[in-house]
């Protein structure tokens, strides 16, 4: 039950709520948190924009997706509605944010065993899948555009953000400017934040919360940076 209540108070007393989980590492009630929350709003965006045309809009945007065919989108779109393509997106949604937080976890537990650690790598688990709450926020915003915004406008990287790039108009600026502006997100700097806290718990006294800030944010700008550099590769 404590760790139930934490899935809130993460949210409005990460200070407190994150020195208990340094204390007392469970990642099971997170995890299984996210995975369902992950689910669910997967499960509500496809029922209102189909799949397949949310990826054919990304694709046709790209320089590759230019060249297709009519015949070539159709193959694209029977393959993504195909019931195999669909457990997989049903298998994703759920093993997806566990997979997230083990990657995360893995690389900061990595980086701060090098600048100075204290905690153990349960430790380190269960801080990021507790940083990593406040997604449903953004899975709330992608169910909330699904259903208000025309199904013809939605693009796969703009469903669900929280950043400035949804002031943008994509075909105005160019595609780094769009991508870069797209990673500065609420949801993103939020869970960042939370990562901050948590990690100086698990950390040695001799690296400072500056240290430890410019730890996590850097690795999230190497992160940005590499994002960047692919959307503007693809296209869109």
């Amino acid at each position: 039950m404590r760790s139930v209540g934490l899935l809130l108070k993460v949210l409005w007393s990460p200070a407190e709520a994150m020195f208990l989980v340094s204390k007392n590492p469970r990642a099971l009630v997170p995890i299984v948190f996210l995975a369902l929350c992950s689910l669910a709003g997967g499960m509500l965006v496809m029922a209102k924009v189909p799949a397949a045309e949310l990826a054919m809009r990304a694709i046709e945007r790209s320089p590759q997706g230019a060249n297709l065919s009519d015949q070539q989108k159709d193959l694209i779109r029977q393959r993504i509605n195909s019931p195999v393509a669909r457990v997989f997106g049903i298998i994703s949604a759920v093993v997806g944010p566990i997979f997230i937080v083990l990657i995360v976890s893995s690389v900061y537990f990595g980086i701060f065993t090098i600048v100075g650690r204290e905690g153990s790598f349960k430790a380190f688990f269960a801080i990021t899948a507790f940083a990593f709450v406040p997604i449903i926020f953004r899975q709330g915003a992608a169910v909330l555009s699904a259903f208000v915004v025309p199904a013809s406008s939605i693009m796969p990287d703009e469903l669900g953000s929280l950043s400035p790039a949804v002031f943008l108009d994509r075909d105005s600026v160019s595609r780094v400017v769009f991508a870069a502006v797209n990673m500065i997100d609420v949801v993103s700097l939020w869970t960042l934040c939370l990562l901050v806290i948590g990690f100086g718990f698990v950390t040695r006294k001799s690296v400072s919360k500056a240290a430890c800030a410019g730890t996590v944010f850097g690795v999230f700008l190497v992160y940005a940076v590499i994002r960047v550099m692919l959307a503007s590769l693809r296209g869109f």
